[in-house]
């Protein structure tokens, strides 16, 4: 009885003090994280014309899931036509990844 309490006390205490070193992500720090993939995703597909659509980000409602992000994004689109530019906001919806490198369109 007493040797198993000497090897589960240190265990624990390893454990309490490894679980509060790891870092906790803010959610703002998510939200940014969030946005900034979602941009990257937009503006470098292969068949994009960059130098006639533009997307920009502007804000995000997500909810956590265990492996993954649920996510709705409000995404303001300028695209260029003949000098002439033409601005969309709109809302899209996508799944993220917890690394926040795969990223999946839902509609």
């Amino acid at each position: 009885m007493r040797s198993i309490r000497f090897f589960l006390m240190p265990l624990m205490i390893f454990a309490v003090v490894f679980s509060s070193c790891i870092k906790k992500t803010s959610s703002k720090e998510v939200e940014e994280n969030l946005k900034a993939s979602m941009t990257l995703f937009l503006n470098h597909q292969p068949r994009l014309d960059t130098s006639r659509v533009k997307f920009n980000v502007l804000s995000v409602v997500y909810f956590e899931e265990k492996n993954q992000y649920l996510c709705e994004f409000r995404v303001n689109m300028k695209e260029k036509e003949d000098n002439i530019i033409h601005d969309t906001t709109g809302t899209m919806n996508a799944t993220i990844s917890k690394d926040f490198k795969d990223v999946t369109r839902r509609n």
